[in-house]
């Protein structure tokens, strides 16, 4: 390493062993110093040169030649990021393009740290430069496949689905009939079977290809199975459906498509549903019609069938939700619903504060496990209350048994929002006596949202029995300064989203910023959830949050060691 490099950068931060030297080539990445007055020095030139496709003599080594290298929008997402470093030690990190001199580009992340510097302006940053090229392929490629189809390059179902959404506003919008056309090829498989699954690939791209040329945008086109497809037909009145559909089978069943085995044929049921432009049927239930006529096309040997309501099956649904509600009654009368804590620390001192508590559900077959899905089922069939109502009775043996521990409680909407779970649950406070004082009872932004009112009734009653009260999940549902002060919070819980990679992420410490300070406007406390780095909670403590919750504190647990409090 030269001597220049030497004296640019303190000896505690030179990468001199060689170790080290063959770790960076190993991982792609390369070394490099920024001084104030733009002076770019690379710990290991042989290593730059390497990554960036050029000769040593050809590295960038002033920051203005590594930003004529990017283009604007890198060049300012760059700078931003580097303007974000307002304090020694803080880190950043930012990924762009750079052009390489065979006239490719190269993305790479730059991840640095401020290590000195004179108020806001960074006068000493040590970075490095890593190679990405493979990994933003293979996001492309992800990205990609979220929405499309990779044989076809159609649209798959959930994204389909989403544009569905649209198509039924603008239906109801500017008064448009539209019909939803599911299109399945059955004898696919046997064209797998008689020439290879090759063949069976070559013939749905062929049929994928002339849909798009008969159906462009904005008909909405894509493949939503192994061997089915689904259209939407715009502008399209209930009567011309059968026209149009016997034309589509024409164009591809009728006309066949060349293979190297020679000329096959595809064969294909549809079936159809009106879309309702008034919305009251959701795109769930639009799937499952297509799917109810499907069924009947291909029972009756019919190539086309429109559905009605009479193709339903009338199935006894009383006796389904009967078992999903036993379910829960069950593990509710067996005490399989138990309680995990996770601990919430104050952010300067780190001492422990209090406990969220968790739900948790044993099967049968003994296993623990969280009871997230248990409770969306619940809460489908207007049994949540219970399980609140069991957290509860769970939570008040703990405070009796531990009294120097407070603790932090999830109460659902369907708790709320009914006057008779409301009134029960607020009787279950009651009987813990002055152990009140000793809950915080939690309430998701989306809830306190959708009805301030309510929300704001159940704070008072549960503060005026000594309860404290929060607002989970702060942030997510853009609640307003009327509703916060409607609802009187004693805190909020930022949304993790905005925590995850807080400090390498300058709009979220925006985000975070102006959510502590709204928050310290009406003297409420904050807590943030989702703390998993040392960096992220130094950071958080530095923006004035009051309380830290994550894996870096504590896993749930449902024997903490009770320490701390």
């Amino acid at each position: 390493m030269g001597e220049i490099f030497k004296q640019a950068i303190p000896a505690s931060k030179i990468v001199a062993s060689e170790s080290a030297s063959r770790t960076f080539a190993l991982l792609g990445v390369s070394p490099f110093h920024l001084s104030g007055d733009g002076t770019l020095t690379w710990a290991e030139p042989e290593l730059a040169s390497r990554l960036l496709r050029g000769a040593d003599a050809l590295l960038p080594r002033t920051e203005a030649a590594l930003k004529r290298r990017l283009d604007p929008a890198f060049a300012r997402a760059r700078k931003t990021a580097r303007q974000s470093l307002t304090w020694d030690g803080a880190r950043y990190s930012v990924q762009y393009q750079i052009d390489l001199f065979d006239g490719q580009k190269l993305w790479v992340e730059e991840r640095g740290q401020r290590l000195s510097g004179l108020g806001k302006t960074a006068t000493n940053i040590t970075a490095t430069l890593a190679d990405i090229d493979d990994r933003k392929r293979d996001e492309a490629k992800a990205v990609y496949r979220a929405t499309n189809d990779p044989l076809t390059g159609l649209w798959n179902e959930a994204c389909l689905r989403n544009g569905l959404v649209f198509l039924q506003a603008a239906s109801r919008k500017f008064y448009k009939p539209c019909v939803f056309l599911r299109l399945r090829m059955s004898n696919l498989g046997d064209i797998n079977t008689s020439y290879g699954y090759d063949a069976g690939d070559r013939v749905i791209k062929a049929v994928g290809a002339r849909l798009t040329e008969a159906f462009p945008a904005p008909h909405m086109l894509a493949r939503i199975g192994s061997v089915s497809f689904a259209l939407s037909l715009l502008d399209c009145h209930t009567d011309e459906v059968v026209a149009r559909v016997q034309k589509i089978l024409q164009r591809l069943s009728d006309v066949p498509y060349p293979t190297p085995h020679g000329d096959l044929y595809a064969e294909f049921h549809v079936s159809s549903v009106a879309i309702d432009p008034e919305g009251n049927s959701d795109i769930d239930t639009l799937f499952v019609h297509s799917d109810i006529a499907m069924q009947s096309a291909i029972a009756s040997g019919q190539k086309y069938v429109a559905y009605s309501p009479s193709l339903a099956p009338k199935p006894n649904a009383k006796s389904r939700q009967a078992t999903s509600s036993q379910d829960i009654i069950s593990a509710l009368n067996d005490r399989r619903v138990s309680l995990a804590y996770q601990p919430i620390v104050e952010a300067k001192t780190r001492k422990l504060h209090h406990y969220e508590c968790l739900l948790r559900l044993k099967r049968d077959d003994g296993e623990i496990v969280s009871a997230g899905e248990f409770v969306m089922a619940a809460e489908r069939l207007g049994l949540v209350h219970l399980l609140d109502r069991r957290a509860l009775e769970i939570a008040a043996q703990t405070l009796t048994r531990y009294p120097d521990i407070e603790l932090a409680l999830n109460v659902s909407a369907a708790t709320v929002k009914s006057a008779d779970s409301a009134n029960a649950y607020l009787e279950g406070l009651r009987a813990l006596g002055p152990a009140t004082s000793r809950v915080t009872i939690e309430l998701t932004e989306t809830v306190a949202l959708e009805d301030p009112a309510m929300a704001s009734r159940f704070s008072v009653e549960a503060r005026m029995l000594g309860c404290m009260f929060s607002i989970d999940d702060f942030g997510s549902g853009h609640t307003t300064f009327q509703n916060l002060m409607a609802i009187e919070a004693d805190s909020i819980k930022i949304d993790g989203s905005f925590i995850k990679d807080l400090s390498i992420t300058p709009h979220k410490q925006t985000f975070v910023r102006m959510m502590v300070d709204l928050a310290q406007t009406f003297s409420v406390k904050t807590v943030a959830e989702m703390v998993e780095t040392r960096e992220d909670a130094e950071l958080l403590n530095r923006l004035g949050v009051d309380y830290l919750q994550g894996y870096l504190f504590g896993v749930p647990s449902a024997a903490p060691a009770w320490q701390g409090s």
